[in-house]
């Protein structure tokens, strides 16, 4: 059997910088990623931003970059993502690797329990799980940068009928993190850095490490050589 392809899932609430980090990692990875970027809403513009970074031959940007624009994955596991997935997973021969960017607004825990669906779970394994959280924002007592934004992106969601509190999908994304990264760093003092990576630790798993970041500059090799420890850990709580 062929080696199983490895997927990296990237979360985060919207304007943390989560395409800012994947725009970084495809130009600098030196690998052949396809990403799936899960947008929705007139909100989000990823999808063109990670088109445009060049990261691809135009002739291959259709089988490289998919578009889920039906709503929160977390909603859409079974319609959307594995249907997706298997016609990435079709062209697996041409792909070192997958990158998966969420929705802030997806439970990373649903999408993660797809991927050990037998069907997907032969061919692929979970990289990691990163999580970028907004260092300005948490210095400024939220985790989202732009509340009013966020509340329109979760408006023009018609999957979103469980509203679930920003606290609790914030809990879950640092609960099912391997890899914490504090954007905006550098608009913080050393000081206000510190606390927040030591309040951030408080509320991670034992083993998740916690970076700051800086437009999304980190190296490639961190953020695709995660390998999380076992599937088991982020099934339970």
């Amino acid at each position: 059997m062929s080696e199983r392809l490895p997927v990296t899932v990237i979360t985060g609430f919207l304007g943390a910088g989560k395409t800012t980090l994947l725009r970084h990692l495809l130009i600098n990875s030196g690998q052949r990623l396809a990403v799936m970027v899960n947008e929705f809403g007139t909100v989000g513009l990823d999808g063109d931003l990670i088109r445009s970074c060049g990261f691809c031959p135009e002739d291959e940007i259709e089988g490289r970059l998919v578009e889920l624009n039906n709503g929160c994955l977390c909603c859409t596991v079974q319609d959307d993502f594995l249907p997706t997935m298997e016609t990435l997973l079709a062209r697996a021969d041409q792909l070192d690797g997958i990158v998966v960017e969420t929705s802030g607004l997806a439970l990373p825990r649903p999408l993660l329990q797809a991927l050990e669906w037998p069907a997907i779970r032969a061919r692929v394994h979970v990289n990691g799980v990163v999580t970028v959280v907004d260092g300005e924002a948490l210095n400024n007592g939220s985790p989202v940068g732009d509340t009013e934004a966020l509340e329109r992106q979760r408006q023009e969601d018609p999957s979103l009928d469980h509203l679930t509190a920003i606290d609790e999908l914030f809990a879950d994304q640092l609960q099912s993190a391997d890899l914490v990264l504090v954007s905006r760093s550098d608009c913080l003092e050393p000081t206000e850095l510190d606390q927040i990576q030591q309040s951030l630790v408080a509320k991670i798993r034992t083993g998740t490490t916690v970076i700051p970041m800086t437009r999304g500059q980190v190296d490639p090799s961190l953020l695709l050589g995660v390998e999380r420890e076992t599937s088991a850990n982020h099934e339970h709580h």
